[in-house]
């Protein structure tokens, strides 16, 4: 029984023991003693604690607590020795304890502060009390980054301006501000304002330029700005950092201008002046070329293809027989240009005809990068070739006509004999 007494001790002991360090550990304890005048006070931060009164023989001294200079006390405590007040800081706790009281000149109060969980930067005796005392506030710089557009083309200027402006209660100081780099998808084209990094300091109210930039987009896409940062520190020397805005530019590619392909177009027509020929009989044919594009066209061919039966007897100076085929040849033909070529087919053989056409040529369109080739045709309406005159005699056996001539040739041969007997007789 006594071994699991003294074993409960221990392990109570442990717990205890435990919790005061855990207690500890993360627990911040400040100790201040000091010993303060009538009309003094002492400053922890943004908050002091004035001596109004101090009563000797009473051995009592009043204390009262005020926040930030306001002209009335936050806590107004009188106290004996060895008694003490509290008052919240922050997330923390200030307890001040009256340890004695003294005379002299001005009668004075030795305390015992006691700060738990403050991260204190400004303590001290403030002599003549918190009226006299200096106190710091939070400066808050609300850093913007501006651009004049939101969306651009390939090869557009944005001008970005960054700002940064005090609207805390307490000025910035050593103020260091750092940039983002270069904003991918855009080039630096012009640094108008220099920044300014080191030793800045910014009163309240007032904004502070730090600097402005103009890009070039050199890329397509959506880009978001990095921010550009700041450290600063309040007139207590305190740390406080801030960041900017973060704006987005779209940037597009520049529309492209389509642009208009260009067409030669060459109308190719025959005509003929007769569609009904006796065999034997000449027909003229014209070809009619008129280019109604808005592109000139090059290396022109034009072939008269023949058709058996009819034969090609002559025509335009243009026309050149070429291995055994009628064509023409032009190097170039231009816009709107319209030419006639003339040639003459004798009829040969009876039978039904057409004259056809054929045409080939080249073009650039402005466009494509190869020439454009283009052929077609041209047909007559139908030639139809009959007999001549003198076709159904062509046609009779050839004793049709021998024996009339025989008979012809016999007759003047008797009479020519007659003459002569006549004449000799």
């Amino acid at each position: 029984m006594v071994k699991l007494s003294r074993t409960f001790l221990l392990v109570v002991c442990s717990i205890v023991l435990l919790t005061m360090l855990s207690g500890s550990a993360t627990a911040s304890v400040e100790y201040f003693e000091e010993e303060i005048k009538i009309g003094d006070g002492y400053q922890i931060n943004n908050y002091v604690i004035d001596v109004t009164d101090v009563f000797i023989t009473d051995k009592l001294a009043v204390f009262k607590v005020y926040e930030n200079g306001d002209g009335e006390p936050i806590h107004d405590e009188m106290i004996g020795i060895n008694e003490s007040f509290k008052f919240d800081l922050g997330n923390g706790e200030v307890e001040l304890k009256l340890l004695s009281v003294g005379s002299g000149v001005l009668n004075r109060a030795s305390v015992f502060i006691t700060v738990r969980n403050v991260d204190t930067y400004l303590t001290g005796i403030v002599n003549g009390g918190h009226e006299y005392a200096t106190y710091s506030g939070t400066p808050i710089l609300e850093i913007t980054t501006t651009v004049d557009v939101d969306t651009m083309v390939i090869g557009d200027f944005v001008k970005v301006t960054v700002n940064a402006k005090n609207v805390g209660d307490d000025k910035a100081v050593d103020v260091r501000f750092f940039i983002p780099p270069r904003l991918e998808g855009f080039s630096l084209d012009d640094e108008v304002l220099e920044l300014t990094v080191d030793d800045v300091t910014i009163e309240v109210g007032n904004t502070y330029r730090v600097y402005v930039y103009i890009y070039e987009a050199t890329n397509e896409g959506s880009f978001t700005f990095k921010p550009t940062t700041a450290i600063f520190q309040n007139s207590a020397e305190v740390d406080f950092e801030a960041s900017s805005t973060t704006p987005t530019i779209t940037v597009t590619a520049p529309e492209v201008q389509e642009v208009p392909k260009k067409n030669a177009v060459l109308e190719l027509s025959t005509d003929v002046d007769s569609m009904i020929v006796e065999r034997n009989d000449k027909i003229t044919a014209t070809i009619n070329v008129k280019n109604t594009g808005d592109a000139p066209a090059s290396a022109v061919w034009i072939n008269i293809i023949i058709p058996q039966g009819l034969e090609y007897v002559g025509g335009d100076s243009a026309i050149e027989i070429i291995s055994g085929v009628p064509k023409i040849y032009m190097g170039s033909f231009g816009v709107q240009q319209e030419k006639e070529y003339p040639y003459t087919v004798k009829a040969s053989e009876l039978g039904t005809y057409t004259l056809t056409t054929k045409l080939a040529y080249e073009y650039d369109d402005g466009v494509e990068a190869e020439t454009q080739k283009v052929s077609n045709e041209s047909v007559t309406e139908s030639i139809y070739v009959q007999k001549g005159k003198y076709d159904e005699l062509l046609e009779q056996p050839i004793y049709v006509y021998l024996l009339p001539l025989m008979v012809i040739v016999m007759i003047a041969a008797w009479i020519y004999h007659r003459h002569n007997q006549y004449k000799f007789g």
